[in-house]
């Protein structure tokens, strides 16, 4: 047995589970009820995947925020639904929530039954925060797409971030 090739070769297994962790696009939650894709750069930072409700919370990389802490990201919540009613009062319940954080200001523009767009204040930054709610397979389903409005941020790069948002949510079934 060469033991110099044994650290070698776990280095290089390490390196292909990283690369295969961070190239991940699929996920899925409640037992495959929920299917959704996201762009292979995105990192899930938080995963719970079993009870209920269950999410999967990534990191979008965004340059202009680098170095500080704030932090573009995309959040897939679901929670099992005990009758259609249950609906109604989850999707209240989070407006009602968003409501209460700081420097809370809805954004007519992206208006809907199932849709919230509004601005928050994050610290010194003020955020844009995008929920999308939608049912299937009795399972409530949250989207929440939110980035930092810093003036260092391209406008290439807003346009990206809400056109793969606009994806994950159609990814969903949920329409983009």
């Amino acid at each position: 047995m060469n033991l110099p090739r044994i650290p070698l070769a776990l280095l290089l297994l390490g390196a292909a589970t990283l690369a295969g962790a961070q190239a991940r696009t699929r996920y899925e939650l409640n037992e495959g009820r929920v299917h959704f894709t996201v762009p292979p750069d995105w990192a899930a930072i938080m995963e719970k995947t079993e009870g209920n409700p269950q999410l999967v919370v990534f990191r979008v990389p965004d340059a202009s925020a680098e170095g500080s802490q704030d932090m573009a990201s995309v959040t897939v919540k679901t929670q099992l639904l005990r009758g259609q009613a249950t609906f109604g009062a989850l999707v209240q319940e989070e407006f009602e929530l968003s409501k209460q954080q700081t420097g809370y200001e809805r954004d007519a523009a992206a208006a809907g039954e199932n849709v919230h767009q509004y601005f928050v204040q994050r610290g010194p930054t003020r955020y844009r925060v995008h929920d999308r709610f939608r049912e299937t397979g009795g399972v409530w389903v949250h989207i929440r797409c939110q980035r930092p409005l810093l003036d260092t941020t391209p406008a290439a790069w807003t346009q990206a971030f809400d056109a793969a948002c606009q994806q994950v949510i159609g990814s969903t079934g949920g329409g983009a």
